[in-house]
């Protein structure tokens, strides 16, 4: 089944994203997301016997959960995450005081700070 991707938020606090999914007959679900991939709008999203799909792509992205769309909650949850990028307006680097557990700011606010290696890693190069 294909699904249009209508709009997106970023929740810093928990590294995740909300997305609103719309069918071709206008069955909208709010999807709870967590990968390595940020649905953004415009994209079509495919489930597929291998996963999830995004624009042809195979993409690393699990659906923590789904619901039935609902303004008020999409508001409420516009409100509450917190990420500047969600406003669509958003100009200039996020704050650096910030909570933020993505490491590739979705919006590109921030600078991309690798995770640190732990002692005894091992690394390539």
């Amino acid at each position: 089944m294909d699904w249009k991707i209508v709009d997106t938020l970023a929740s810093p606090d928990t590294g995740s994203f909300f997305s609103i999914a719309q069918t071709a007959k206008s069955l909208k679900l709010i999807l709870w997301c967590k990968g390595d991939y940020f649905l953004q709008q415009g994209n079509t999203l495919t489930t597929a016997a291998q996963g999830l799909v995004v624009n042809g792509k195979t993409r690393n992205i699990t659906v923590i959960h789904a619901s039935p769309y609902n303004p008020q909650i999409w508001r409420n949850l516009l409100q509450k995450t917190g990420c500047p990028g969600n406003s669509k307006d958003a100009t200039g680097p996020c704050s650096a005081d910030k909570k933020c557990l993505f490491s590739l700011c979705p919006y590109g606010l921030r600078e991309y700070k690798p995770q640190q290696e732990q002692p005894g890693q091992l690394h390539s190069g």
